[in-house]
């Protein structure tokens, strides 16, 4: 259970947001504010866990009270939900956790404050972490899967690439094994293949995070918490986390790469 601050100096915006919130049943407790000053005055006397706060309010802009915030509890976590896209930068110079803009949706809102305080599913729940920066690898309940084959790891590498798209056979085929032709023998080698990561998942407790239909597969994006989807919607702990390099054991990934770093920069920008 997690306690939240939101502070907003328009009413209506405060009202939406807390009843956003209040549906949420990992939340314990709200305490709103419409004057950033009143807020920081009466953290001193709080239990929270996460402040979400809009940026330009009438008293204290937000990321000065981000800041005032986190010398009051160096602990708290900082999501920013404003109308304005021009704070991202100074969002993530001061570690910010989240940055949403204005109107978000209730989903977009919860995984932000699932992600904030680190939420893990409840023991004997099916947790699965994919982290692709740097090497490609993936824990279920923290422990990481052992694959049988090494191509098996690298074809759920390239599903997990692929974010959820189903991929033929044949696609896969002409990733894993680049430019060889398409043999009967290459078909059921590729059959093993699926077979062998079918069983090393399921060992894992993870059998449900592939996806099959007739000579297609997908990842279930819904299974897993992976660092490069977070990265895509704008997490900033996720953006921060990239440090150039992306599931950097295979070589097909390196457009992605270049890609994730032309991000880097234009949010740079």
């Amino acid at each position: 259970m997690i306690k939240v601050m939101v502070v907003d100096d328009e009413e209506f915006a405060l009202e939406k947001l807390k009843e956003q919130i209040e549906q949420f049943d990992f939340v314990s407790a709200i305490y709103s504010f419409n004057n950033p000053l009143h807020a920081l005055n009466a953290l001193a006397d709080l239990d929270v866990d996460v402040a979400i706060l809009d940026i330009e309010m009438f008293g204290m802009n937000g990321i000065e009270l981000a800041k005032q915030c986190k010398c009051l509890r160096p602990s708290i976590k900082i999501i920013f939900l404003t109308g304005f896209s021009d704070y991202a930068v100074p969002a993530f110079k001061i570690h910010a956790s989240g940055y949403l803009l204005k109107p978000a949706s209730d989903e977009e809102i919860k995984e932000e404050l699932l992600y904030a305080c680190d939420w893990k599913p409840e023991e004997g729940t099916n947790e699965i972490r994919i982290q692709t920066f740097g090497n490609f690898e993936v824990f279920v309940h923290g422990k990481p899967v052992a694959f049988e084959r090494i191509k098996a790891k690298e074809m759920l590498a390239y599903l997990v690439s692929r974010r959820g798209a189903y991929v033929s056979g044949d696609e896969l085929l002409g990733i894993l094994y680049e430019d060889k032709p398409i043999t009967p023998s290459a078909k059921s080698q590729l059959r093993n293949l699926v077979a062998s990561l079918s069983k090393s998942l399921k060992a894992a407790g993870a059998e449900d995070l592939v996806l099959k239909k007739r000579n297609h597969l997908a990842v279930n994006t819904t299974l897993c918490n992976c660092d490069y989807y977070k990265f895509l919607q704008g997490n900033i702990d996720a953006i921060n986390a990239f440090m150039g390099e992306f599931m950097s054991n295979y070589g097909w990934a390196e457009f992605i790469t270049g890609y994730l770093e032309q991000t880097m920069t234009n949010r740079n920008l």
